[in-house]
């Protein structure tokens, strides 16, 4: 999975592996926080979103010989947010086919996935971006713990699938024009929070 505007531009697909590449360039970070390494733990399903909430689904082929679906859900308020699976017209540069994009009025995020290189894992994935962001920091929301750090002028966050072994989640924060808030703390915010804290995996 890569499409990474942040690490790098990773490739999708059967360039999984030139994906992976990308987004580690784009990505170096700092010190790996042992929190972010990959979990084994089983998939945490998400509460159903309230009413007045609607549920964002990023799916994508995650593998090759052992390949599966992987659906990456969270919930939104439809009245302050606008969610859409595109194949183009990217927020930032992507190697992948198709990312999720959230928009909103004081920020939108590029929702996509990335590839390990052969061997690799989360925990150095992690390393490598240490070596290269030394703002990388611990992001944990509900059951995701992962890494974040800026790039640019976007801001990126990290986190390991479940049970999955060939790829991560990557989102990429936008700040909106007119948002005089500084891009560091937007991943703090309640608003922020809230379309994290309720997030899960599934594999189907």
């Amino acid at each position: 999975m890569r499409t990474k505007h942040l690490w790098l531009s990773v490739l999708t697909g059967a360039a999984v592996g030139a994906a992976s590449y990308y987004l580690k360039k784009k990505l170096a970070a700092s010190p790996a926080p042992a929190a972010a390494s990959g979990s084994s733990a089983a998939p945490v399903q998400a509460p159903a979103p309230s009413a007045e909430e609607k549920e964002a689904v990023y799916s994508f082929i995650s593998g090759f010989k052992d390949a599966a679906t992987v659906e990456f859900r969270f919930p939104y308020n439809p009245e302050r947010f606008r969610f859409a699976v595109v194949e183009d017209e990217f927020l930032t540069e992507s190697g992948d086919s198709h990312v999720g994009i959230l928009s909103g009025e004081d920020f939108s995020v590029q929702v996509e996935y990335g590839s390990y290189y052969s061997g690799e894992d989360f925990t150095l994935l992690t390393q490598e971006l240490s070596s290269r962001h030394p703002d990388l920091d611990t992001a944990a929301y509900g059951a995701l713990t992962g890494v974040k750090f800026r790039d640019g002028d976007h801001f990126c966050l990290a986190f390991p699938i479940p049970d999955d072994t060939h790829s991560y989640l990557l989102l990429t924060l936008v700040k909106a024009p007119d948002n005089d808030d500084e891009l560091e703390t937007i991943p703090d915010t309640a608003d922020f929070r809230a379309l994290l804290n309720s997030a899960s995996f599934r594999r189907v």
